[in-house]
């Protein structure tokens, strides 16, 4: 752990979204935060969204990515990083996929 980077009090220093299923769920994060370049790897909390407002982003996963999120998933993942993972997922399970 260096200071600049990585401290107990503020986790990994933030970091671009990287892949193509990070990279959806980014832009879908820049438009309903109306912020640009979400890092991959912090909280939407954190960003400034609410409980409400993550239903409503898992709404619109739901729409991008043909898949049903379960409610307590998105409250465990809440990270665009743990998102992908999630979908990515979802995805296999998927019938027909």
């Amino acid at each position: 752990m260096t200071a600049e980077t990585d401290t107990p009090e503020t986790g990994p220093a933030p970091r671009a979204p990287r892949g193509p299923q990070e990279k959806r769920i980014a832009g879908i994060w820049s438009a309903f935060l109306r912020a640009p370049d979400p890092p991959a790897n912090v909280s939407f909390f954190t960003l400034g969204g609410y409980s409400l407002g993550l239903m409503r982003l898992g709404l619109r996963l739901q729409q991008e990515f043909g898949i049903v999120i379960p409610v307590p998933d998105l409250f465990e993942n809440t990270t665009i990083e743990s998102q992908a993972v999630l979908v990515r997922k979802l995805l296999e399970q998927s019938p027909g996929r």
